[in-house]
């Protein structure tokens, strides 16, 4: 199957190079947006395996957008290129979703090989935002979850099943288990009980604060719920207290 990729940047040449550089090689069947409300509608259509996303966009700004896609289509891999590698515009991509952040002017820059590692759920991060954001304090490795991966380990943590979860968000069971997929990968838990362990430990869920002798909380800066591009529902974020024995008694769901 041939890879799809959207090709999101304001300015026509380097959205059309980079849309040349990557048709040139087989596998890849390339689309393109200039806006970020564009690219949204185009996102939600296409259902792309990558979004190649400019970060720097006349309408919308590049976090506001890659949360927004990643809303809607959560499988897709997100590869930010920007021309900033300041901690806060590093920070605001990761904490977005995006698995890879890309300097435009970087000597070594193979765009390709950073979408196929993204692909296979790497994180790649240029250096040098790399090192910016280990001094400004936000290590790259810190997990960070979508506002929609909280709310649903919120609602697994209560106890409800993925159609249950599905009914309450308005989303499909395939797009709930991948949301828990996500999570469970980003705070490295084999199970979604291990998930809700973790998120409960780094105080992810409101509510429950670590237990004593567990993880010490982060800094609050280096864990942001991203917003949602639609208005909450107070069933979304209704919390009640966490009963991990009970989590642990119960099988765990196939869907």
């Amino acid at each position: 199957m041939p890879t799809r990729v959207l090709v999101v940047e304001n300015h026509r040449l380097l959205r059309q190079g980079i849309r040349s550089e990557l048709s040139g090689h087989q596998g890849f069947v390339v689309t393109e947006a200039a806006t970020g409300l564009d690219a949204i509608a185009a996102a939600s259509e296409q259902r792309p395996d990558v979004v190649v996303l400019g970060f720097e966009l006349p309408d919308r700004s590049g976090s506001e957008v890659c949360a927004a896609i990643l809303d809607r289509h959560p499988s897709a891999a997100v590869v930010v290129l920007s021309e900033h590698y300041d901690g806060a515009s590093v920070r605001a991509a990761l904490d977005a979703g995006a698995r890879a952040y890309l300097l435009r002017d970087g000597d070594d820059l193979d765009l390709r090989h950073a979408i196929e590692r993204a692909l296979a759920g790497e994180s790649v991060i240029d250096p040098r935002a790399a090192a910016t954001l280990l001094l400004s304090g936000g290590g790259a490795q810190q997990s960070t979850l979508s506002s929609q991966e909280l709310k649903v380990l919120r609602l697994v943590a209560e106890g409800l099943t993925n159609p249950e979860i599905g009914t309450r968000l308005y989303l499909s069971r395939h797009t709930v288990k991948e949301y828990v997929s996500h999570a469970m990968h980003k705070l490295e838990a084999a199970n979604r009980i291990e998930a809700v362990r973790k998120a409960t430990a780094l105080g992810l869920i409101e509510g429950v604060g670590p237990a004593s002798g567990e993880m010490t909380r982060p800094r609050r800066d280096t864990l942001v719920y991203n917003e949602s591009s639609g208005p909450a529902r107070q069933s979304d974020l209704k919390v009640t207290p966490l009963k991990i024995d009970k989590l642990a008694a119960s099988p765990e769901p196939d869907d």
